[in-house]
Formats: structure tokens, sequence, C-alpha cells
């Protein structure tokens, strides 16, 4: 399963009723939340289904960047 971001773009916290609505997608799985944003586990078309019936939302895949060495090195 690949993760994602759901950002509510709305100027208050996440609805309580868009929160359950998402939570109700089979297979997914909430990692963390903040007030404004989600981080989930689950199929991407099934939550891009679930979002164009809430307005105010946006989703992305989660990005990784490696850590730079930090070490000096000699030489």
């Amino acid at each position: 399963m690949n993760r994602y971001i759901l950002r509510f773009g709305g100027s208050s916290s996440i609805p309580a009723g868009h929160l359950e609505s998402i939570r109700s997608i089979p297979g997914l799985q909430v990692i963390d939340q903040s007030p404004q944003m989600l981080l989930v586990s689950g199929d991407e078309s099934a939550l891009q289904e679930k979002l164009k019936e809430m307005p105010g939302w946006s989703i992305h895949p989660e990005s990784r960047y490696p850590l730079p060495d930090t070490r000096q090195k000699l030489g």
C-alpha cells in the first residue's frame, strides 16, 4: 500500500463528518493526524473517489528524502 498526505484547505480543522467518511474507506489506515492533515496508507483510486465528494481536500503522495552524510571526511 502506498502512503498519501491528505490536506484539508479549509480555514478550520477537519470536519468530523469528513474524517468519518475518509476512515470508512475499506483497507485505508490512518497513520497520523494533525488539525488539517492526515497521513494515510491505502488505495489511491478509492481516496480520489471519496475526496471528490468533499470539497477542500488535496492528495499528495508521501515523499521520502535520504539524509545527507554529514560526517567529516579526511583527505
